[in-house]
């Protein structure tokens, strides 16, 4: 396992879905594979990986047979409610058809953290503050920042209204 996802690594949040670190190197997708993760929902820009890692995991993804789906998002930055709208969709999707997904960002404390917030929320419908706390209490180290709870938040507002708030019972 690499030292980077020994040290930050992976928390499962509720049924089917795990939040966490970005994986590294094969051992890190392996563990991935022993929690049956099915798919991977990516929020890291190719930029925060260090050198040869992105192909060495797309490779190892290919040979565990874990697919993988990217929304690129800038580390500490904004997530604007197309973002937050995508990544949050294709979890929900994933969740529906019954597989187990991997959720992450660079250390799995901040975007993976609001991300899998907001797929709480449409599932559920739990408000943003709600939903937080479900995933904080799985993910302890979690410390979204300001900015970011305040995307949450706009999001969900934007979601609101009937039938729009809640649309992939899981």
């Amino acid at each position: 396992m690499s030292a980077w996802f020994d040290a930050y690594g992976c928390d499962p949040v509720r049924e089917g879905l795990v939040v966490g670190a970005v994986p590294r190197d094969a051992d890190d997708v392996a563990v991935l594979r022993s929690l049956g993760v099915t798919r991977v929902v990516c929020l890291v820009a190719d930029e925060e990986y260090g050198s040869g890692d992105r192909r060495a995991v797309e490779a190892a993804y290919d040979a565990a047979g874990i697919a993988e789906d990217r929304v690129p998002s800038e580390d500490f930055g904004r997530l604007p409610a197309a973002t937050l709208e995508a990544s949050s969709a294709l979890v929900a999707d994933a969740l529906a058809a019954g597989g187990t997904v991997y959720l992450h960002c660079r250390a799995g404390w901040q975007r993976s953290v609001v991300t899998a917030a907001a797929v709480v929320g449409r599932t559920t419908g739990e408000a943003p503050a709600e939903a937080l706390a479900v995933v904080r209490s799985a993910r302890r180290d979690a410390c979204p920042l300001p900015h970011q709870v305040e995307d949450l938040e706009a999001w969900w507002a934007g979601r609101s209204g009937p039938g729009r708030a809640t649309d992939r019972p899981v």
